[in-house]
């Protein structure tokens, strides 16, 4: 047998898991040998029947063996049911374990890798390998352990019937044990091509149904459908490989197990002709043989779904492998948190080589507020996702409070981080309970207070069932400012030290954009804000700002200060207040 196939290197990790549930699983074992024994004792009786019959026995003989046939069948079906809730229950709960272990494991990896991986892949990977595996811990158990109970009970009564024969009928099936070893790595090689091809449909589903917005308003329809049209066939012909591999394997079982059968025919014709064998003898070698023809074609069966849970598992095995890129320190940051924020000569490139920041040094004085602006792709929103780590930046260090950040808790630091990013995701899920996201033990109360602080008082009023009202997948039925304002909100209930706006008010409009600033201001006298825009009315009042340009610090000072240099900032501000009296004007006339 192929070294892979013995070994099992993925599947073998799901040890500790069935040890877990050994006292599950071995009770469900022991109803598997009583239903066996149940099965294996009814072709006993038949030849003990048959052979009476042929002796003259009476009427009230046969009605009494015919009981014992009874009561063994109705034994096999109770303790067939036991057998299947022990086992199948067991391999329930296994895959529940399996499932928080591997989400708990995904929800932990940094940032970086969920950039690299398509989203649906990795739901493939959490939800259709994952069933792969559980029918491997479930059924493929259950069938390999009632082959295997089967198999060698029926080759011993068949042996006290007549070990010739029996001998004989067995030559076959070597041969099958042959081809379940060679077409198992075929099987394999082909379900990981189905899984990988699963995973490319599912992503695929995924992007046009979470960019169902972009596609209608781009008309994209058909296109999409074509798209998804081709990976469905892509999927549709991996499982027809796999299907068509697997049915050839089960016809030559059936072919192998037919030629037992014929031998049986021919040899034990032959012997109860000759009088070695009674009837009744060559009746019950066949019901155990034909009892042996199921836990064979099972064989290749559970020879298929291992290896099928096995590519599974080696799917499951590549992302549990992955390792955080961005490691927690063990150090609590000391209480209480002051926010003094310092970059020393940071700088930051992504994997594809791409140069974000280039020797940044920055301090930002606890309590103040500091400002970045720049053009896009500047290096903005890469500079401030190292302040919770998102990430970690190639060189340098930045530091809170004089601490190295990544000498610090990780859960801890960020506890102490409020970000509020561009895009606003909401979960589906009710207003109240997208606001509490980070602090779920907030009362009502404060859940009000912070609606009233991000602007959202008036519109939460209107809502059919206010706080309660539920907003849809990614928040899709609020506008883009309602759901800005709502993870405003959101950061605010941390009330952390440090508070990230990522371009957190560009979707608002600029009465309300005044009315925040200055929450924020009052607010920001007890905390550090970081605050990254576009419209120079946001940042103007800033304590300090950072110009970037390309990764550096092109400039920095108050809005006063750099409106003198005549520099970029200036350049800056000149055009969005030449764009504002364009927009006045047209609106004008």
């Amino acid at each position: 047998m192929p070294r892979r196939f013995a070994v099992l290197p993925n599947l073998r990790h799901l040890g500790p898991y069935l040890g877990r549930y050994r006292r599950d699983l071995t009770v469900g074992y022991l109803h598997l040998l009583a239903k066996t024994a149940c099965e294996l004792t009814i072709p006993w009786l038949l030849k003990r029947g048959i052979d009476q019959v042929a002796a003259g026995a009476s009427a009230g003989t046969l009605v009494h063996t015919a009981g014992w046939i009874l009561l063994a069948s109705a034994g096999a079906g109770i303790f067939m049911y036991n057998m299947r809730w022990a086992i199948i229950g067991a391999s329930r709960k296994i895959e529940y374990d399996l499932r928080n272990d591997f989400f708990g494991h995904l929800v932990g990896l940094s940032l970086p890798f969920f950039q690299r991986n398509r989203t649906g892949d990795l739901m493939a990977r959490a939800t259709n390998d994952l069933n792969a595996v559980r029918d491997v811990v479930g059924p493929g158990v259950m069938y390999a352990l009632g082959t295997a109970t089967s198999v060698i009970a029926s080759v011993v009564l068949m042996a006290r019937i007549d070990w010739l024969l029996t001998v004989a009928v067995l030559i076959p099936f070597p041969i099958m044990a042959f081809l379940v070893a060679r077409f198992s790595q075929e099987v394999h090689r082909r379900s990981l091509v189905v899984q990988d091809e699963y995973g490319r449909l599912q992503n695929s589903a995924q992007e046009n149904l979470a960019g169902i917005r972009v596609v209608q308003s781009n008309t994209q329809e058909e296109a999409e459908l074509l798209h998804f049209e081709e990976r469905s066939q892509a999927y549709v012909q991996a499982n027809v490989a796999l299907i068509r591999y697997r049915a050839l394997f089960f016809a030559t079982v059936a072919a192998v197990v037919g030629t037992g059968a014929l031998v049986l025919l021919w040899v034990g014709g032959a012997r109860t002709i000759g009088g070695q064998m009674t009837l009744g003898e060559i009746v019950a070698f066949m019901a155990y043989l034909s009892q042996l023809t199921w836990p064979f074609i099972a064989t290749g069966w559970v020879a298929s779904l291992v290896q099928r849970g096995e590519a599974a598992m080696q799917r499951m095995r590549e992302i549990w492998e992955v390792r955080p890129e961005v490691p927690s320190g063990e150090i609590a940051p000391p209480r209480p948190i002051r926010g003094e924020l310092r970059f020393e000569g940071v700088s930051f490139t992504y994997a594809d080589g791409t140069e974000a920041l280039r020797a940044i040094d920055l301090e930002v004085p606890a309590g103040s507020t500091v400002a970045v602006v720049g053009r896009t792709g500047s290096g903005k929103s890469s500079l401030v996702s190292l302040i919770p780590r998102l990430q970690d930046p190639s060189r340098g260090v930045v530091r809170l409070d004089g601490r190295d950040l990544r000498e610090l808790d990780l859960r801890a630091l960020r506890a102490a981080i409020g970000v509020v990013p561009q895009d606003g995701f909401l979960f589906s899920d009710t207003l109240a309970n997208n606001i509490r996201f980070g602090n779920d033990q907030a009362t009502d109360e404060e859940v009000e207070r912070v609606v009233r602080m991000a602007g959202l008082e008036d519109e939460v009023r209107s809502f059919p069932r206010g706080l309660r009202t539920r907003v849809g997948e990614r928040g899709i039925t609020l506008s883009g400012g309602q759901r800005q304002r709502t993870a405003l909100a959101r950061a605010l209930l941390k009330d952390p030290e440090v508070l990230i706006l990522d371009d957190a008010l560009a979707a608002v409009d600029k009465e309300t954009e005044a009315n925040l600033l200055e929450t924020l201001r009052q607010i920001g006298r007890s905390r550090t804000l970081v605050i990254i825009a576009h419209r120079i009315s946001t940042v103007r009042d800033a304590d300090q700002i950072v110009v970037l340009d390309h990764g550096r610090i092109l400039e920095r000072g108050t809005h006063t200060d750099l409106l003198a240099r005549r520099g970029t900032y200036a350049e800056m501000a000149r055009q969005q207040e030449l764009a504002e009296q364009l927009e006045a004007t047209d609106v004008g006339g």
